[in-house]
C-alpha cells in the first residue's frame, strides 16, 4: 500500500458522478479516529515487513547457534566455573556471569544482557526514524497531513506500527529458544523466557519512543537515529561500567538498562515496578511526542 492508497483509505475519495442528474453526491464521512489509527498502523507495517522479516531471522538464528553452543558449555561446566571465579566480582557482575553455566546464566549473558536488547533497540528506532522524519525527508508528510486525519493519529499508528514490529521480532527469538531449549538440554521455564522478553521489548520500546520524539522535534531521520543510538550506547556503557566504579554505582539505577534487566526477569520472572516504570518513561515520550508534532510546521518545509 502506497501513500495514494494510504489517501484514499483515509476518506480523500473522489465522489462518483451520477450519471442520470449529473450531480456528485455529498463526499462520504472519513473514518472514525481508530479506523484512521489502524489504516495508519497497517501500511507501516506493510512497508516494513521485509525488514522485520530479516529482524526476525536474525534473531532466530542467533539464538539457535547460542542454544547449539551450549552443550559444549554445559560439558566444561567445572572448567569455566574455575576460570569465571578468576574474574573480578565487578566484572562477573558487570556482564552477567555469576551463573554461567547454568541455562537461564547462559541465556542471561549471552543474549538478554546484550544481543537482544542491542536488536530490539535498532528495530525500533528504524521505525521510529522512519515514522514523522522519514517522511518529511521522503516528501510524503504534507501529503499524508492533507488528509482529513489528525496528527495524533497519524502518530498513534505508528508508534503501535513499532510496538508490533519489536512484539513480533521478539516473539521470534522467545519462541526460537522455547522449542530448542528441550533439545539441548537446557532448563529454562517458558514463563521466565516471556517474562525476560517483555522487559527487553520494553526496553527497546523506550529508546523508540526516545526516537519518536527527536523525530517529531527535528524532522530528521539522522537526528532520531543518531540521538536514539547515541542515548542507548550512554546507557548500556553506564549499566555495564557502574559496577567497576565507586563513583558511577549510583547513577546505575538511572539507566533504562537497569529498569529493564538488573531484576534478572529470566531468573525470577517479571517486575512490575519495572515494568511500571518503563511503560511511565514511554508513555510521556509519547506524549511529548505528539504534542510537538502537533505544533511542527511541516507545510513550509
Amino acid at each position: 500500500m502506497n501513500i495514494v492508497q494510504t489517501h484514499e483509505h483515509l476518506g480523500a475519495h473522489r465522489a462518483p458522478e451520477d450519471d442520470a442528474a449529473q450531480t456528485a453526491p455529498s463526499p462520504a464521512s472519513p473514518p472514525s479516529g481508530p479506523a484512521q489509527v489502524a489504516t495508519i498502523a497497517s501500511h507501516t507495517l506493510r512497508e516494513r515487513w521485509r525488514s522485520l522479516l530479516v529482524w526476525s531471522l536474525g534473531l532466530v538464528g542467533i539464538s539457535a547457534i547460542e542454544l547449539a553452543v551450549y552443550p559444549s558449555i554445559q560439558a566444561t561446566g567445572q572448567g569455566w566455573q574455575a576460570m569465571l571465579e578468576q574474574w573480578p566480582d565487578a566484572l562477573k557482575e558487570a556482564f552477567r556471569l555469576d551463573a554461567y553455566t547454568s541455562g537461564a546464566g547462559f541465556l542471561n549473558t549471552e543474549l538478554f544482557s546484550m544481543m537482544f536488547p542491542i536488536m530490539l533497540i535498532a528495530v525500533a528506532l528504524g521505525a521510529a526514524a522512519a515514522a514523522t522524519a522519514g517522511e518529511e525527508e521522503r516528501g510524503t508528510a504534507d501529503l499524508l497531513l492533507s488528509l482529513p486525519v489528525v496528527r495524533g493519529h497519524v502518530l498513534t499508528g505508528k508508534a503501535i506500527a513499532m510496538v508490533l514490529g519489536v512484539v513480533v521480532v521478539m516473539a521470534a527469538g522467545a519462541v526460537t529458544i522455547v522449542v530448542g531449549a528441550p533439545l539441548v538440554d537446557l532448563d529454562v521455564g517458558v514463563v521466565e523466557v516471556v517474562a525476560a522478553s517483555v522487559m527487553t521489548a520494553l526496553l527497546g520500546l523506550l529508546f523508540g519512543c526516545v526516537g519518536l520524539l527527536l523525530g517529531a522535534l527535528t524532522g530528521k531521520r539522522a537526528a532520531a537515529l543518531g540521538g536514539g543510538i547515541g542515548l542507548a550506547i550512554a546507557a548500556f556503557l553506564l549499566q555495564v561500567l557502574a559496577p567497576m566504579a565507586d563513583w558511577l554505582e549510583p547513577w546505575q539505577k538511572v539507566s533504562p538498562f537497569s529498569w529493564a534487566l538488573s531484576a534478572d526477569p529470566l531468573l525470577n520472572g517479571v517486575d512490575w515496578g519495572d515494568v511500571g516504570l518503563l511503560v511511565a518513561v514511554c508513555a510521556l515520550l509519547l506524549a511529548a511526542a505528539a504534542l510537538v508534532y502537533h505544533r511542527r510546521d511541516i507545510a513550509g518545509r
